[in-house]
């Protein structure tokens, strides 16, 4: 797979470096969304919790997930942490579907 974009070689770093490809999709979404010297610290301690024997190698992926929640909620607003700032949440989903003649009846 051709890594093309800054944010498709951060994820792959964190696939290989959590060795989970099991949840690639995820890594690949967090990389989208978040900056990429936050996620690289949180891989960064993962790796030295892993090598200090802290944590096994197939619990990586949770650890960093778990990190993960902890910084965000520390910080409480997401925003302060998002890789651009063009980025915003996606609206919630009502169910209908809005075309041109919305507000036609």
């Amino acid at each position: 797979m051709p890594l093309t974009t800054k944010h498709q070689v951060l994820a792959w770093d964190l696939v290989e470096g959590l060795g989970d490809p099991k949840h690639k999709g995820i890594y690949f979404r967090l990389a989208k969304i978040y900056d990429e010297s936050f996620l690289r610290r949180i891989l960064s301690l993962v790796k030295i919790a892993h090598n200090e024997g802290k944590i096994k190698a197939n619990d990586k992926g949770k650890y960093f997930m778990g990190i993960l929640k902890k910084e965000l909620k520390m910080n409480g607003d997401p925003t302060l942490i998002l890789r651009s700032k063009s980025w915003r949440p996606a609206s919630p989903r009502t169910g209908r579907r809005y075309s041109r003649h919305a507000g036609r009846n």
